[in-house]
């Protein structure tokens, strides 16, 4: 009699470890996603910005310009653009294949450091 009651409860059981393992997967995939897209948000943002800080200290074109041509040839989306003073700073959106989180933006800042600023060194 216990033993038609327990029947299928192997296959639920399996059933159950599946739907675990899969929801596991995803998880972690979607994780590995985020980290390479943070990573490269970041590597594109100083990438563009040392090369616009370039570009303004050559006064060879106007930086904001060439941060975006820099992100459009390296397919991500240029969200600001500003100067201050002798520094430029971008950011930089690339965009995941996670549902809930669409996007991930890095700000980065270059320019020229004067030599007050420099920390010593001993």
């Amino acid at each position: 009699m216990r033993s038609r009651l327990e029947e299928g409860s192997g296959t639920m059981a399996g059933a159950m470890l599946v739907m675990v393992v899969a929801v596991a997967l995803a998880v972690t995939a979607c994780a590995g996603n985020l980290l390479i897209c943070q990573r490269k948000a970041r590597s594109m943002a100083d990438l563009i910005a040392f090369q616009s800080a370039y570009a303004l200290w050559q006064a060879e074109s106007d930086p904001c310009a060439l941060a975006q041509d820099q992100a459009d040839a390296n397919n991500v989306r240029l969200t600001a653009c500003s100067l201050n003073d002798e520094d430029v700073v971008v950011t930089v959106a690339v965009s995941t294949m996670v549902p809930f989180v669409p996007q991930v933006e890095q700000s980065s800042r270059a320019g020229p450091v004067s030599c007050e600023e420099r920390p010593m060194s001993s």
